[in-house]
């Protein structure tokens, strides 16, 4: 049988391909706040009114009259008038009180309770909108939802959130895989990746090396996914199936980017789904997240791709032009340290804390050149 041969194209036209079967971002879904944690808000969060709604007692202690503690010290107990009242942090305040003592400084002797120290009004009290004006919002829609929001979200009375979370099938290929799937070994690693950005990676059966399997493969995913993930098969050997087998499914955009790592990925569409040609070796597959499926979800997200960070670069890197190379860093005292080039080998890659991404057109960077890092 042959081969879909490799036409490399730009690792932006590849994107930009795969971004034109992109209508809209991907639906609402309502989530749980516990499993809404780090997924894209697809609404802002906004306080319907004020909070706390009324006065509550910031601390433990006694609910009083501040007026009427005036003049109390440990020497000159103080009888109060209007009999206290004893509060929980977070308790309503009762009326008329307006301060809250502490518990120490209150005595229960004798008909009156008496004031061992002057407070003022609003001390120990959590007033009306202290922790949040009405109409404040927490956070904007295309914001993530992030584990200091949480208090926040119980104070409004919030059980749950609308978020855009990508569903990735996952469809390996490879008559190896399905003889035995936990040679699989890339699965659990895009499932963290996917799940750290906000999307959900569903694994699917692995299929054959054959065209007309894999396109059987696809039609069975398109219905439930925003995004179809065929994994390994991508390149030029006789077993590699996966560009064939997309096109015998719908449409094979992209076969090939001028990218090292990750030259044999490539893209199209099934029934306007988005479908990434995903190489089956890890460094390959790991510069198609940097340079396709990531920028992909975040439209998919509604989010904007974020300004990249930068860093002083601490020696040299001579690129070949024609063909972007990536580059992982390890940031230190003295920079950002290239571990390799144009690959992302395991050792490597581990004690990387970003990428450089060199474009096609460059010859590299001198020391101490200003760059951007791309995170992992």
């Amino acid at each position: 049988m042959s081969t879909t041969p490799l036409r490399l194209t730009a690792p932006d036209a590849a994107l930009a391909a795969l971004l034109a079967h992109v209508g809209a971002p991907v639906p609402a879904r309502h989530l749980l706040v516990a499993a809404a944690l780090g997924h894209v808000l697809a609404e802002p969060l906004r306080a319907a009114g004020p909070v706390p709604a009324a006065p509550v007692a910031l601390r433990d202690g006694w609910a009083v009259v501040a007026a009427e503690t005036e003049g109390a010290g440990p020497y000159a107990p103080l009888p109060l008038m209007t009999t206290p009242r004893r509060v929980a942090a977070g308790d309503p305040l009762p009326t008329p009180a307006n301060a809250v003592l502490p518990p120490f400084d209150l005595v229960l002797e004798g008909p009156f309770a008496q004031a061992l120290q002057a407070i003022a009004p609003g001390e120990g009290v959590r007033g009306v909108g202290e922790e949040m004006g009405a109409g404040h919002v927490l956070r904007h829609a295309g914001e993530r939802l992030a584990a200091r929001d949480l208090p926040a979200l119980a104070m409004l009375g919030v059980a749950g959130v609308a978020v855009r979370a990508p569903r990735c099938a996952w469809i390996a290929t490879g008559d190896e895989i399905v003889a035995d799937p936990t040679r699989d070994t890339l699965a659990p690693v895009f499932a963290a990746l996917l799940g750290a950005l906000g999307a959900e990676l569903r694994v699917r059966p692995p299929v054959p090396d054959d065209p007309a399997a894999i396109a059987a493969a696809l039609h069975a995913a398109v219905a439930d996914h925003d995004v179809l993930l065929l994994v390994g098969g991508t390149g030029e050997g006789a077993g590699d199936r996966s560009a064939a087998g997309l096109a015998d499914a719908g449409t094979l955009d992209v076969h090939g980017i001028g990218a090292r790592p990750g030259m044999t990925a490539g893209g199209g569409a099934v029934a306007c789904r988005p479908v990434l040609l995903l190489p089956g070796r890890a460094e390959d597959a790991l510069a198609a997240w940097v340079l396709l499926l990531r920028p992909l979800l975040l439209d998919l997200m509604g989010v904007a791709a974020p300004t990249p960070a930068t860093a002083r670069l601490a020696r040299s890197v001579a690129s070949t032009v024609g063909l972007a190379e990536l580059v992982p860093l390890r940031l230190g005292p003295d920079g950002a340290e290239p571990l390799a080039l144009g690959a992302l080998p395991a050792g490597a890659l581990a004690a990387a804390d970003g990428i450089l991404v060199v474009p096609a057109a460059s010859e590299g960077y001198e020391a101490g050149a200003t760059i951007p890092i791309c995170p992992l």
